[in-house]
């Protein structure tokens, strides 16, 4: 729970939401959750996106970034691109628990 609080403040920092306010808090969880199994879906183990891995966050964090709110076009496709490099990279990092890094 408390790896999820932690996940959400950055989340909530990165889309320039102040971390008292909490009506959006459902929906950033929900796609924090969305994000961790797209990365296992993708072969990054459950252990592995659990960590305190500082690409996992980021990938996390571009993910939501590209499906959160009203930004522009622009903001999301980038976002969506990055997320999609990192998945790619951790996918082949740590592919079934091995870090093949």
């Amino acid at each position: 729970m408390e790896e999820l609080n932690e996940l959400k403040r950055l989340v909530k920092e990165s889309l320039s939401i102040v971390e008292s306010s909490t009506i959006k808090d459902s929906e950033i969880e929900l796609w924090i959750q969305a994000a961790t199994e797209d990365l296992s879906r993708a072969g990054v183990t459950a252990a592995t996106v659990s960590t305190d891995n500082w690409l996992v966050k980021g990938a996390i964090v571009m993910f939501c970034k590209a499906n959160f709110g009203m930004c522009s076009l622009e903001e999301k496709k980038l976002a969506q691109s990055t997320y999609s490099l990192l998945c790619n990279n951790l996918s082949l990092s740590y592919k079934g628990g091995v870090d093949n890094g």
